[in-house]
């Protein structure tokens, strides 16, 4: 059983509900939403308001909502942005062989005895 204190201390730095980092994106998203609905938006009040308000809070919801979950929205976007940036170009062919072993085609018998149980091609091993 772990001590509370030490499970404390592990625990990540928090201001009230959130994290660190989710304060800095609720900030984020406050100034993204007043210079869009400020400055930059040509929709009527309303319209401006509405999309201020969804577009800014939307990845703060989807990071709080992520919160408790063993997801983290930073890295699965850092490895969308690797695999975007991975080049697709393969070489025609089955590449260079590796330096492991080998797999050989397995050798039919010579010949089989004649009174030797032979099984159908098709029948099952643990049948017999």
């Amino acid at each position: 059983m772990r001590h509370p204190t030490y499970k404390h201390l592990e625990a990540t730095l928090r201001l009230g509900a959130f994290s660190l980092g989710q304060w800095g994106q609720i900030t984020a998203a406050g100034v993204a939403a007043a210079v869009f609905g400020g400055y930059l938006s040509p929709f009527s009040t309303q319209v401006t308001i509405f999309v201020a308000i969804v577009g800014a809070g939307l990845p703060v919801a989807v990071s709080y909502g992520a919160m408790g979950l063993e997801f983290s929205v930073a890295q699965f976007a850092r490895a969308a942005w690797r695999y975007w940036r991975q080049p697709r170009r393969f070489l025609a062919g089955a590449g260079e062989p590796s330096p492991g072993y080998r797999v050989l085609a397995e050798q039919a018998p010579a010949s089989a005895s004649p009174g030797a149980h032979q099984r159908p091609e098709g029948e099952l091993l643990w049948d017999v």
